[in-house]
């Protein structure tokens, strides 16, 4: 009999160790397991709000943002950011960061923006390189200037700034000819720009104004 309610009591403490088994476990440290620290996760956001802030266009307003969403699906074409309340960006003002200009301003709501990126398919903005003025377009989130006749003396690593010709600021940096290439017909350039921007890390932005 006693050997009975022993066995009884070998199960149910079996039972009890088989429910508690997770929070068991929890408390034996893992070696492989790395607890995220939350004064190391503060200090990398503040060094990334730094580098955002660092930008060196001391001739305009900046409006410092967060990028909130982003479609996966569409991940080169645009990116929403935060919108102060006090503040009204409006359609067509530049977004740029620390390395060079991002994307444009498309539309506009209450405490968000929406922003076209350079590398969507859609993106036609005029530039200047040297004395030579293009326009910047995408394809498959490469950038490329064309309308630059073949006789402009143009060469690799040559600067790229929007032109200032429309709408938009000029003098803001977008990045350098990496390859030039010849129309079929050899009458124009076809120029592929190397952007400095990290187009696949787009976290703090600022709104030219």
């Amino acid at each position: 009999m006693i050997r009975k309610y022993l066995f009884y009591i070998l199960l149910i403490i079996i039972y009890l160790l088989f429910l508690a088994k997770d929070t068991l476990f929890g408390l034996i440290p893992d070696p492989k397991f790395t607890v995220c620290n939350k004064d190391s996760y503060y200090e990398q956001v503040y060094n990334e709000l730094l580098e955002s802030l660092n930008i060196d266009l001391p001739q305009y307003n900046i409006t410092y943002s967060k990028v909130i969403t982003r479609d996966i699906y569409n991940f080169f074409d645009k990116i929403t950011i935060t919108k102060p309340k006090n503040i009204n960006y409006q359609k067509g003002s530049l977004v740029v960061n620390n390395q060079g200009l991002i994307g444009i301003i498309n539309k506009t709501k209450k405490n968000s923006s929406e922003v076209i990126l350079l590398t969507n398919n859609k993106t036609s903005l005029s530039v200047k390189i040297n004395n030579s003025y293009g326009i910047l377009s995408a394809k498959d989130s490469k950038l490329y200037v064309k309308n630059i006749k073949s006789n402009q003396k143009i060469n690799i690593g040559d600067k790229i700034y929007t032109s200032g010709l429309t709408n938009t600021p000029e003098n803001i940096y977008i990045g350098e000819v990496k390859n030039i290439i010849l129309d079929n017909l050899e009458l124009e350039y076809i120029l592929e720009v190397s952007s400095p921007v990290d187009f696949y890390n787009l976290k703090y932005v600022g709104v030219l104004s």
